[in-house]
């Protein structure tokens, strides 16, 4: 019976990700990634009868199948980060597959050596099953074209891939027949290397870009469920509002996740721009972002102001990620900050008489520049003032809930909300800021009295319908960069 079509719909995403891959030369500097010891063939051929004689080892005290796991990396370079990052990636995917199906490990072993790096599982299973499940995985992903996963039997024969019915291994460049052009030399080994370096670097890539977006949709899911927030939606009531729920912004934060992950591949793909350009792409990822969340929504405003600063904060993340810059919160303001250097452009000769919009009337009439300035500060309130009591408090013990209660109010003491201005007034604004700043300064007000005191200013924001919006931007904003840097402690 012939198989299922899997072999050939792996072959049209493969095809797709090496197109993808393309995308990447912007930022891919071959001279940099291949930096190691070469390894002269007589190192290569003593490594090969090493690998061979672990296998043959395994075998004997095991009585079992054995896999065997290399990189196929051309050129004389066969170790250099890139290619250690992507072998400890094909260790945990080969892993994952196995604890999936179920298919117990008698020892595993490794063998680092400038020759490239092995590794090789003693396996309890069947050996045409476990042949399949990799060949599975390895069609599954773009650089798993690099990936060469022997399964040997305990007569130490090699199962293969065309005995059990998939497509035998393609070019990385032509996508004919890997053999034939190896065979004919049809491409040089700088080209091929770029092209396996590229295949490395975009998985690494989407994975990051990825990760962003998932934080970016928990960061967004994580400020809607606090409760309680003052005149806003959250797990008790609507606040004051009358046209949305959680269930509305659990919508809008699913249909943004896809503009997430786009926003930190523009940042990755486009780090090569002036930052003025950069931003001008983001906006306009922006505007596609709105347009979904309506459509998710009904046409309810729910996340506009924090789709802008998510497409700011997720750029600069992925320029950071592009340009091999460490993380820390003074780089990403630093970034945030040039990225939106001109970004109170959209202010140039605004006028009360001329103004168009709520936002352009509050910076005629008080200066105000809301979400802008946010931006334009290099989101300073989220970095250095939400984001340092959000990790105290959950330092001390407090619940990510309350913890979120915390830093909202810290958020709305020191943050003009151009909200609040709207539905109230800028002395109101004012005399809100003034007096939650007065119940944080108080030495003796512990974490339960503030939760007290935020439920009580819910029912009178409420009454007097006013929605501190801005503020919860900033407080996702604060969650996202927490979830953010927890990840890097994986």
């Amino acid at each position: 019976m012939k198989k299922s079509g899997l072999p050939m719909m792996s072959s049209i995403i493969n095809n797709r990700k090496t197109e993808d891959c393309k995308s990447m030369r912007k930022y891919i500097n071959l001279d940099k990634l291949v930096v190691g010891r070469e390894a002269a063939l007589p190192d290569v051929l003593d490594a090969r009868e090493q690998r061979q004689e672990i296998q043959q080892v395994l075998i004997s005290q095991h009585h079992l199948p054995v896999i065997s796991f290399t990189l196929n990396i051309v050129g004389p370079i066969k170790v250099f980060p890139l290619a250690e990052k992507t072998f400890e990636e094909g260790i945990r995917l080969i892993e994952t597959q196995l604890l999936a199906w179920k298919i117990p490990i008698r020892e595993a072993r490794q063998l680092r050596s400038h020759t490239g790096n092995e590794a090789f599982w003693a396996i309890d299973g069947d050996c045409r099953h476990v042949k399949e499940i990799l060949c599975l995985l390895e069609d599954s992903l773009a650089f798993g074209r690099l990936f060469d996963i022997d399964v040997i039997q305990t007569d130490g024969r090699k199962i293969s891939r065309s005995e059990l019915g998939f497509a035998k291994r393609k070019c990385l460049i032509c996508n004919q027949e890997a053999f034939v052009c190896s065979r004919a030399r049809t491409h040089g080994v700088k080209e091929l290397l770029e092209q396996e370096c590229l295949l490395m670097s975009e998985y690494f890539a989407e994975q990051q870009a990825k990760k962003l977006a998932s934080l970016s949709m928990q960061a967004l899911l994580y400020e809607v469920s606090v409760t309680p927030k003052p005149g806003l939606v959250d797990r008790n009531n609507t606040g004051a509002h009358q046209d949305m729920d959680i269930f509305t912004f659990e919508a809008s934060a699913v249909s943004l996740n896809h503009f997430f992950e786009k926003f930190a591949r523009c940042g990755m793909e486009n780090s090569d721009e002036p930052f003025s350009r950069i931003f001008a792409r983001l906006r306009s990822l922006g505007i596609q972002a709105e347009q979904a969340m309506m459509k998710a929504t009904g046409n309810v405003n729910t996340h506009k102001g924090l789709i802008f600063s998510m497409a700011i904060m997720n750029g600069s993340l992925g320029y950071l990620y592009a340009n091999d810059i460490p993380y820390s919160p003074d780089q990403l303001l630093a970034i945030n900050r040039q990225l939106v250097a001109d970004v109170l452009e959209d202010f140039r000769n605004v006028r009360v008489e001329n103004a168009r919009t709520n936002g352009e009337r509050l910076y005629a009439l008080y200066g105000m520049k809301g979400v802008r300035g946010e931006a334009l500060s290099g989101y300073d309130t989220v970095l250095n003032t939400a984001l340092p009591v959000l990790k105290r408090c959950l330092d001390s013990g407090a619940s990510i809930n309350d913890a979120g209660v915390m830093a909202l109010l810290q958020i709305m003491a020191c943050s003009e909300d151009t909200n609040i201005v709207n539905r109230s007034s800028y002395q109101e604004m004012k005399e809100i800021q003034n007096q939650i700043k007065v119940k944080l300064a108080n030495p003796s007000t512990d974490c339960q009295e503030l939760l007290s005191y935020s439920e009580t200013l819910d029912q009178d924001f409420i009454r007097r319908n006013i929605s501190p919006g801005g503020s919860a931007d900033l407080l996702a904003l604060a969650y996202f960069i927490y979830l953010y840097e927890q990840s890097l402690l994986d």
